[in-house]
């Protein structure tokens, strides 16, 4: 009965110790959760595996054919089906040389072009993983700093009733300060629900609703921006645009392949249906090329060369923009961030200390103190806004040019 007695104490203890405590989650453990559970990724590897199929099946020969023939019986003849002609032949169609490994080359293409759909798509989950991340961290951050906001003008709202209690000040300052208190709870209570949105949308891309796990990594700034490559070579919207050109050349070199038409052998044994004598038959099947010498599919193929040749211009050009437009981005977050962290923030911080220790003293009116600290709530807003486009630009940037790399505590 003891060691019962002493169970039913340990489990009572566990239940008032309360919940146990959420797990942490890192960027790079949310970006696994979502390669894991992801069902765009299920969905790539069943088109890759679709396309390997493709490339077999582009390889595999044609099934020959058995032919099985009765002549001569019934009608004027009055003979029966046992007595007939027969023959017997099997046939196999072969192809001219360079149109099976024309299928090949066409079947590979793709299957190169759906992998690097699907690095695409992969890279594309990993910026979404971190852009919704970044969200949850800042709405979390925006939540704590309404909250503290909300304390101040509680403080703020008890400091001026008791002025006004002592006939220092005028009622109507009471009155205002209760306005900011309200409108810092409504900030607040909005903070928060957007906090946990922005947790939800986070989970969802592991199929979750909820997201109890606490985040650990932070929106902190680097101690200076990474260098990043002057070429394209390494995006993956680039090789695709390259990797069509070719598929579209292996398209063309079937097309023009295909000109020919295949030819069937035949080969078989014939039994006469009066001597019953048998004889061997050897036969040839070619097409005659007079109507149909697939020439329009050789000119749809070469103009889709063509289309495709333009496409990886065009892509260049486009990728070109969106590079030279996210490293502005970048580059105007991470200075407007420092700025803001070094200078703004510090400064705002100070002045708000001033007009609150002034405040007391009879120096400035509630009007001063108010704004000073919708200065510092302002600069705080702005602050926040700049390391997010920071981040957010840096991991587009990252997602263009093929990087999926994250390491470190911080993003």
């Amino acid at each position: 009965m003891s060691r019962f007695f002493v169970l039913c104490l340990s489990l009572a203890a566990a239940l008032c110790a309360g919940p146990l405590h959420a797990d942490n989650l890192s960027l790079l453990d949310a970006t696994r959760r979502v390669l894991d559970k992801n069902p765009q990724i299920t969905l790539s590897s069943a088109l890759q595996e679709a396309a390997e199929g493709r490339v077999t099946q582009a390889g595999v020969l044609p099934n020959p054919e058995v032919n099985y023939l009765l002549e001569d019986f019934a009608g004027d003849t009055n003979r029966s089906a046992g007595s007939a002609t027969t023959t017997y032949s099997l046939s196999q169609r072969f192809s001219v040389s360079g149109k099976r490994s024309a299928r090949r080359s066409v079947a590979g293409e793709e299957r190169t072009l759906t992998a690097l759909e699907a690095q695409i798509e992969r890279l594309r989950l990993i910026r979404v993983t971190r852009d919704r991340y970044i969200d949850a961290l800042a709405a979390t951050e925006r939540q704590s700093a309404t909250e503290q906001n909300l304390v101040l003008a509680q403080q703020l709202r008890d400091a001026v009733a008791a002025r006004v209690t002592a006939g220092k000040v005028s009622p109507i300052e009471l009155s205002r300060a209760n306005v900011a208190l309200a409108g810092a709870r409504r900030t607040a209570r909005q903070a928060a629900q957007e906090n946990q949105l922005a947790r939800r949308q986070l989970a969802s891309l592991w199929g979750e609703s909820q997201l109890e796990a606490s985040l650990v990594d932070t929106l902190t700034l680097p101690n200076a921006l990474s260098v990043q490559p002057d070429t394209l070579d390494t995006s993956p919207y680039l090789k695709q645009a390259q990797v069509r050109i070719q598929r579209e050349q292996a398209a063309v070199s079937l097309a023009e392949a295909q000109r020919l038409p295949d030819f069937t052998l035949s080969a078989g044994m014939k039994r006469e249906a009066v001597t019953r004598e048998q004889s061997v038959l050897v036969g040839v099947s070619v097409p005659i090329p007079l109507f149909d010498r697939n020439q329009g599919a050789v000119r749809s193929a070469r103009a889709e060369l063509t289309a495709a040749e333009a496409g990886l211009d065009l892509a260049r050009q486009q990728l070109q923009r969106q590079r030279d437009q996210l490293l502005v981005q970048r580059e105007v977050g991470y200075q407007e961030a420092l700025q803001l962290r070094d200078e703004v923030l510090r400064t705002a911080s100070e002045a708000l200390e001033a007009t609150r220790e002034g405040y007391r003293a009879g120096k400035f009116s509630l009007i001063d103190l108010l704004d000073a600290q919708r200065s510092l709530i302002e600069s705080q807003g702005a602050y926040l806004s700049a390391r997010i486009s920071y981040h957010k630009s840096d991991a587009a940037l990252d997602e263009l040019l093929g990087h999926s790399l994250i390491s470190g505590n911080t993003l």
